[in-house]
């Protein structure tokens, strides 16, 4: 029987929550990827500091001793939790909170989480903001403590305390969420047809182009984004006389690696929604690089753009992962295409795209290429500084611009309302679901 483990965790260390997927990604001699997701579901691992101190420590060592399989029961730390809004007295079975979370119902069991103390306890009933406990608290909870839920786990087969004085230890412990118990379901997005979510406010309605989900996050700059050309040439070299080099693969790929700040619970749970869905490295999303990265734009017209000078066409005329762009205007507004082909013509660059541009070239702010990518790892680390802000490092490796094996047709926004450059959601737009 899994052991309820009373810890909280040391927010000056934060907490990491990893989710894994498993992909088997077989890549041929050219590039080209076949990519199979063998979990249906990521597996779950968090890990925390914690300090121990008088009654905490010993019962600490006490829970342990009763863990002898290692399966324990311990707070999702990082989870929507229910706040209490007022003191309540020792013995009290009704506490206030300021939300009631979609897990938060009666009849559960969850933990009771103080500054200090982790209390288990059971919900009888939920009535508004009500939450009635099946039994009193032991002692005094303040407010501003929170309801958590309960998670089951596993241990290592070792657990080291550094210890500084006879009363005071720390712990830094990995706990495996035990796989299957509890899942994340991502929020529905408006072609799943669901209600509005945690979620929603944070990523608005989904940004869907050409059957693949878009990343509107900016990453924070202060955290050094960082973006790496792979050049797939291959060096015959026999250790004298001349060498020879190969081609083999038709684009160079890149790698783009940088840290998102999720500024709540919602804001993080927006960015991991993007990961299930994708099953780690088995999905495809695009990626912009917010960039800008095209020459002066001379001109525009119709469903054509103009650049300045010939090696543009040199460098991308025949590069099947460059054939995305999205246009950041001046007024902000968020414009994506796809490029359909270039040519050249009187010394420029006439870059073709599906549409109709949509801006005069005097309106456009900058041009960024957009990524058909993948992520390249299947965990996706959650690095919380407190239980509402977080930063989460990301890396995905583009990929040509093939047809999506889930095409929802051009829809850029399946709602009504436009992306903002700073990421912001606004209900005016002209896109229609078409």
């Amino acid at each position: 029987m899994a052991v309820f483990l009373p810890i909280v965790p040391n927010w000056q260390n934060g907490v990491r929550d990893t989710y894994e997927f498993k992909t088997d990604v077989f890549t041929t001699r050219d590039g080209s990827e076949q990519r199979r997701s063998l979990r249906v579901q990521p597996r779950r691992s968090i890990n925390a500091a914690v300090l121990l101190d008088g009654e905490r420590l010993r019962t600490f060592s006490d829970a342990l001793h009763l863990a002898r399989d290692g399966k324990v029961e311990i707070a999702d730390f990082s989870a929507d939790g229910a706040v209490l809004t007022s003191t309540v007295a020792n013995g009290a079975t009704v506490l206030t909170v300021d939300h009631v979370p979609t897990w938060l119902a009666g009849g559960i069991t969850c933990v009771l989480q103080t500054g200090r103390q982790a209390l288990k306890v059971t919900v009888e009933l939920v009535d508004g903001n009500n939450v009635t406990l099946s039994t009193g608290v032991a002692g005094s909870v303040g407010q501003g403590a929170q309801l958590l839920p309960l998670l089951p786990a596993s241990l290592g087969k070792t657990t080291t305390l550094s210890i500084y004085t006879t009363l005071v230890a720390t712990s830094a412990i990995k706990f495996d969420i035990e796989p299957g118990t509890v899942v994340r379901i991502p929020d529905p997005l408006p072609i799943d047809g669901g209600p509005d979510a945690e979620t929603t406010q944070f990523f608005g309605p989904a940004a869907i182009f050409y059957g693949r989900y878009v990343l509107l996050r900016k990453p924070n700059y202060l955290q050094q984004p960082q973006m790496a050309f792979n050049l797939g040439f291959e060096t015959v070299d026999y250790g004298r006389g001349i060498t020879k080099t190969f081609t083999p693969v038709p684009t160079i790929s890149r790698t783009l690696t940088a840290t998102y700040l999720a500024v709540s619970h919602a804001d993080a749970m927006a960015m991991l929604d993007i990961f299930l869905r994708a099953k780690g490295r088995a999905g495809e999303i695009y990626v912009p690089t917010w960039g800008n990265d095209l020459p002066p734009v001379k001109g525009v017209t119709g469903n054509n753009i103009r650049v300045a000078g010939t090696q543009f066409f040199d460098a991308y005329g025949s590069d099947d992962a460059h054939r995305a762009v999205l246009i950041r205007t001046k007024s902000g507004t968020l414009i994506p295409h796809e490029i359909v082909g270039m040519t050249t013509a009187n010394g420029d660059t006439l870059i073709a795209t599906t549409d109709t541009i949509g801006a005069a070239a005097n309106q456009i702010e900058s041009i960024s290429w957009m990524f058909v990518a993948r992520f390249a790892q299947d965990n996706f680390t959650i690095q919380w500084l407190t239980n509402g802000v977080a930063n989460i490092s990301l890396s995905f490796v583009t990929l040509s611009n093939l047809a999506s094996d889930d095409s929802f047709g051009n829809n850029w926004i399946l709602a009504t309302g436009q992306w903002r450059d700073l990421g912001q959601w606004h209900d005016d737009s002209v896109w229609i679901d078409d």
